[in-house]
């Protein structure tokens, strides 16, 4: 099975959507999405292209990789919030003169 049909399943589930309310997000048929995450099919590139757009993900991470809920969920690492908190204290310190 291709990554693309297990990310939009697992897109579909982290969203609590059943199969005919994806499908209709993308003017899809429930019987051909329940093909394309059986990977008994694959969809035309635009299809693919609305999927990652509606749901702000890069097509190389639809396609070519296993995506996790974070990705689904644009949460961000401890380590890049980490540099971020550290970052903004630098930021917010008085300047020694």
């Amino acid at each position: 099975m291709s990554f693309f049909a297990k990310n939009i399943k697992k897109i579909r589930i982290a969203k609590r959507m059943n199969q005919s309310e994806f499908a209709a997000l993308f003017g899809l048929k429930r019987t051909a999405l329940g093909s394309y995450e059986e990977g008994r099919a694959e969809p035309k590139l635009d299809v693919i292209i609305q999927i990652a757009d509606y749901f702000n993900l890069s097509l190389d991470i639809l396609v070519r990789q296993e995506i996790t809920v974070n990705d689904i969920f644009h949460f961000k690492s401890d380590m890049h919030l980490r540099s971020e908190i550290l970052e903004s204290q630098n930021r917010d310190k008085p300047k020694s003169e």
